[in-house]
């Protein structure tokens, strides 16, 4: 954990700063709080994987009635009622043919994205909370003095009505 006021690296079990004396004891409350268990996160994403499950299953069921209602009225329509055979079948298969194109469209989208979820899986990306300590191990010398400091020192300041330096 870093002080928030110096930037110096602090384990969680401190309880001040080992530069410049903060307290970090609410510090490392604030940052707990504010970490998502992992019970919750497992909760929600259940939750979505159920809500999701069920649009699929409404949004593919309307689409069925739809997709049933369009060709019962081709068939009935043009081929029963008009005795169009010809010109039925052959307004029947464009619809047909679209309609395996949307499915085959859906299902190639589906397989692209598992495919992604696989590699991702797959790369086995480390987590950062547990290599903090070895990437960013402490100094054992002296911290390194700020910039503004300094900046308290008089300086020479060049007055314009005598031109000497004070």
């Amino acid at each position: 954990m870093y002080c928030p006021n110096c930037g110096r690296t602090n384990s969680e079990k401190q309880r001040f700063c080992r530069s410049c004396g903060l307290s970090l004891e609410k510090i490392v409350q604030s940052i707990a709080e504010q970490l998502p268990t992992k019970d919750l996160d497992k909760q929600v994403k259940d939750r979505q994987r159920i809500v999701e499950r069920l649009l699929n299953i409404v949004g593919g069921t309307a689409v069925s009635i739809v997709v049933v209602a369009v060709i019962w009225g081709i068939i009935y329509e043009i081929i029963i009622v008009k005795g169009e055979v010809l010109t039925g079948s052959i307004f029947l298969a464009f619809v047909v043919g679209l309609i395996l194109f949307a499915l085959l469209a859906i299902y190639h989208e589906s397989l692209a994205k598992a495919s992604s979820k696989r590699q991702l899986a797959e790369l086995d990306i480390p987590q950062a909370e547990n290599h903090t300590a070895t990437l960013l191990p402490e100094s054992s010398g002296e911290s390194m003095p700020s910039v503004t400091e300094n900046t308290t020192e008089l300086l020479a300041v060049e007055r314009k009505d005598t031109k000497e330096t004070v």
